[in-house]
C-alpha cells in the first residue's frame, strides 16, 4: 500500500513539472464542455435569432389638404319616385355620361375610352358582371359616384346633385349593366339615411387650411403691429410686473384687447370683459386678486399703449 501512494505521489510531481502534460488531462474536458454549449446553442438558435428589438416603421401616412368647396344648398329628393328610371332621367343620365364617363369608360360603356390608356386599375367594363368594386345596384353606384373609389382614376363626382346622381346611375344600369340587380327597400332606406337624401341638406363652403391660415394672417395684420408696439410699451413701463401676474401668453391678452378696444371705454366695462373671458383671452386666474387700486392701474396701463 505504501508504494502504491509513492507511485501516486511521483505522478503527481511529474505532472506539475510538465505544464504539457496537464493540459492534455484537462483538455477533453473542456472540449466536451465546448460540445455541449454548442449543442445548446444550436438547439436554441431559432430563440436566441429572433428580433428583440421592434423596427420602426416609417410613417408614410400622407395628409392632404381640404379642397376648395363653395357652400350650396342639396335639395331633398323623392326616392319612391327617383329609384324608377323614366325618360326623363335617363335622357339626363345619358348627357352626363357623354360629358364625364365616356372618355374613361368608352361610349359603349366597356372600358377602353381614349382616356382610359394607362391608367391602373382600368375603367370599369359596365357590361361585366365581374370585378364591381361597390356593386352594380342602383344604391351602390349612387355610393361609387358619391365617394369616388380610392386609388384608382375614378374620382368623387359629389358636385353633382342628388337627382343627377341619381340619373347618371340609371343610365349606366339600363344601357350597359346585363340584368342589373334591383335594390331592397333597405338598401334605399341605408342610402337616404347615410346621405339625407329625402331632407336635403345645407353644405358650407370649404378652403384649403393653407390658405384659411393665410386669409386669418391677414386679417390680423393689421392687429400685429400695434401689439408688438403695446408690448415694447409695456416692457419700459413701472407697471410690466403687474401685467404679468396677469396674464399667461401676453400677445394673446393685447391682441384680444385690440380687437375688442371699442368696448373697454369704461374700466367698469374693461373689468367686465377681461372676467368673462378669463383663460381664453391670455388673462389667466391671478384677475381676481388685484384690488380696486391694481385693477385702475392696469386699465390704465392698457388704455395707455393701444
Amino acid at each position: 500500500m505504501k508504494e502504491f501512494f509513492e507511485q501516486i505521489k511521483e505522478k503527481v510531481e511529474e505532472i506539475k513539472n510538465s505544464p504539457g502534460t496537464i493540459f492534455g488531462l484537462v483538455f477533453p474536458y473542456f472540449l466536451i464542455v465546448g460540445i455541449l454549449i454548442g449543442l445548446y446553442f444550436v438547439s436554441k438558435i431559432e430563440f436566441l435569432s429572433r428580433q428583440k428589438v421592434p423596427p420602426v416603421l416609417r410613417d408614410t401616412v400622407v395628409v392632404a389638404d381640404l379642397q376648395m368647396r363653395e357652400a350650396k344648398t342639396v335639395p331633398p329628393v323623392n326616392l319612391s319616385e327617383i329609384k324608377n328610371a323614366t325618360p326623363q332621367l335617363l335622357s339626363e343620365g345619358e348627357t352626363l355620361y357623354k360629358s364625364n364617363c365616356a372618355s374613361c369608360h368608352g361610349e359603349t360603356g366597356a372600358g377602353g375610352g381614349p382616356a382610359s390608356a394607362g391608367l391602373n386599375p382600368a375603367p370599369r367594363n359596365f357590361t361585366s358582371p365581374d370585378g364591381w368594386k361597390n356593386g352594380p345596384k342602383l344604391s351602390q353606384i349612387y355610393t361609387t359616384l358619391q365617394e369616388g373609389i380610392p386609388g384608382s382614376a375614378m374620382v368623387s363626382y359629389d358636385y353633382l346633385l342628388p337627382e343627377q346622381k341619381f340619373a347618371l346611375a340609371h343610365y349606366i344600369r339600363t344601357n350597359f349593366v346585363p340584368n342589373p340587380p334591383e335594390d331592397s327597400q333597405s338598401d334605399l332606406d341605408a342610402l337616404d339615411a347615410t346621405y339625407n337624401l329625402s331632407a336635403g341638406q345645407q353644405i358650407p363652403a370649404q378652403i384649403p387650411v393653407a390658405i384659411a391660415k393665410t386669409v386669418i394672417f391677414r386679417e390680423n395684420e393689421q392687429y400685429l403691429a400695434k401689439v408688438e408696439a403695446a408690448l415694447t410699451k409695456i416692457e419700459s413701463s413701472a407697471n410690466k410686473n403687474l401685467f404679468s401676474k396677469v396674464t399667461n401668453n401676453g400677445k394673446v391678452a393685447l391682441m384680444f384687447l385690440v380687437k375688442n378696444f371699442s368696448n373697454i371705454e369704461s374700466e367698469q366695462n374693461f373689468k367686465k370683459i377681461v372676467i368673462n373671458n378669463v383663460n381664453q383671452n391670455g388673462f389667466n386666474g391671478n384677475i381676481f386678486n388685484l384690488s380696486e387700486q391694481e385693477w385702475t392701474e392696469l386699465y390704465k396701463l392698457i388704455t395707455s399703449v393701444i
